[in-house]
């Protein structure tokens, strides 16, 4: 555990220092403490064990996570505005602190799984976070737009007609919206980060239009 430790933390054999407890000096040791007094705090952290979350317990605070997170190198440790930052911070603050404080920081996260390739001890951590998400969409604790849009979406999902339609329009108008990766509107804070990127522009054929094409073709070939 030691070693594996120092590996995932700075790439090293060992870490630099060590702490040893051993408890009270034995009979006719010269040093050592007479007693030994080990407190625990809990901290919310049985329920934890008891929860779907209980995975993020086999934490040994290496930082790994957090040194290959792109959102946490983007916006550091202070952004999370909680003791345990980055992908790790992500998951246990929501549980230590609630959800009142934290839900944000579920969604500070674009769900590369890079966190989980280099974990150590194998915790699931985007899995754990998009549990996150489901947990705070049930409870109805993200914002109501996104509530919203998210039923909107539902419902053309489950309505092809719809989705064919809205999916026309769609298309039509990212024509209108974008000219050579460039676009002429504005979007506030937004401006300056378009107009050093490109934006894709749309193709002009949908993909059942094409799909069609391609099964017909199937047929001709035999």
């Amino acid at each position: 555990m030691i070693t594996m430790l120092a590996r995932s933390a700075v790439g090293a054999r060992l870490t630099g220092y060590n702490t040893w407890l051993t408890g009270p000096r034995e009979a006719g040791h010269v040093d050592g403490p007479e007693e030994f007094h080990l407190v625990i705090v809990d901290n919310g952290r049985s329920e934890v064990l008891a929860s779907e979350f209980r995975d993020v317990l086999r934490c040994i605070r290496c930082g790994a996570c957090m040194n290959t997170c792109p959102a946490y190198r983007h916006i550091g440790g202070h952004g999370y505005g909680s003791i345990y930052p980055g992908p790790i911070g992500a998951v246990i603050s929501p549980l230590l602190g609630g959800y009142k404080d934290f839900k944000d920081l579920p969604y500070a996260c674009s769900l590369c799984t890079a966190c989980d390739s280099v974990c150590p001890v194998r915790i699931p951590l985007s899995k754990l976070i998009l549990r996150h998400r489901r947990v705070m969409a049930e409870k109805g604790i993200t914002a109501k737009a996104e509530q919203r849009a998210i039923k909107m979406f539902a419902y053309a999902n489950s309505h092809p007609g719809l989705w064919k339609v809205g999916m026309m329009a769609g298309a039509h108008a990212a024509s209108w919206f974008i000219n050579g990766g460039k676009t002429p509107l504005k979007f506030g804070a937004i401006s300056d980060w378009m107009e050093a990127r490109d934006l894709p522009e749309a193709n002009g054929e949908s993909f059942r239009s094409w799909f069609k094409k391609h099964l017909a073709q199937e047929k001709k070939n035999g």
